[in-house]
């Protein structure tokens, strides 16, 4: 078919999927699968995204840019509180998902150490004793599935600091596959993998049977791992 001057063009085009999952939403929460390589919240974030599809949500807690896996968001002031308290009292119960250099001994633990956060450098130092601006923390984890030099396990934090699944792993010797901070990248290039391996892939609630979010501790939020 050949065009003329006058002629009037229409074009169909599918918007692009939004570059996230939405896991569950109520009233009053969403929980939303973020990839990798997003902030969850400032400028182009997954915060902002949601803010530009018309979801107006405050997140309640953070992962690093470079792990995937559930955001918890609240959508109004009144869960907002609540969730937060949740998290501040440990009412919630985290499972990720990671690939770990190695094959921990024994395949299940619960970690007990030190961090220290230094903002600067961005990165985090663990120890085994308790030093001058350090707080403890406590990282549980299962071998799930062994592999060629590396292991699959699910690890739950019984506290929640900066960096610490990856730190901490690293710390006993068995670092996340793909992490460019706390592995090495001799490592990464031996298992083919330049982003890291850790995903936040459900979340279980514990609140008080008088919380109005108290429909929550019946739910799962669960996500499949992507590795």
């Amino acid at each position: 078919m050949l065009l003329a001057a006058g002629d009037a063009v229409t074009v169909y085009a599918k918007e692009p999927p939004p570059p996230y999952e939405i896991v569950y939403r109520d009233d009053n929460v969403l929980f939303v699968s973020k990839p990798r390589g997003m902030e969850v919240e400032g400028e182009r974030s997954l915060e902002s995204q949601l803010m530009k599809d018309g979801i107006k949500a405050r997140a309640v807690n953070r992962l690093d840019r470079n792990t995937s896996g559930i955001v918890c968001f609240a959508l109004n002031e009144k869960s907002r509180a609540e969730l937060e308290k949740c998290f501040r009292d440990r009412l919630v119960t985290k499972k990720y998902r990671a690939l770990v250099v190695g094959v921990p001994e024994p395949p299940h633990a619960v970690l007990r150490a030190f961090l220290f956060k230094d903002a600067k450098k961005s990165r985090v130092y663990i120890s085994d004793v308790r030093k001058t601006g350090y707080v403890p923390i406590e990282t549980e984890y299962f071998v799930t599935d062994k592999h060629d030099g590396f292991c699959g396990v699910e690890i739950i934090l019984h506290t929640g600091r900066t960096h610490q699944i990856r730190a901490h792993m690293a710390h006993i010797g068995h670092p996340v596959v793909g992490d460019g901070k706390y592995s090495s990248a001799a490592v990464n290039r031996r298992f083919g993998r330049d982003t890291q391996a850790l995903a936040a892939v459900e979340y279980r609630f514990h609140l008080p049977p008088d919380s109005f979010l108290g429909y929550l501790n019946s739910a799962v939020i669960k996500i499949d791992a992507p590795f």
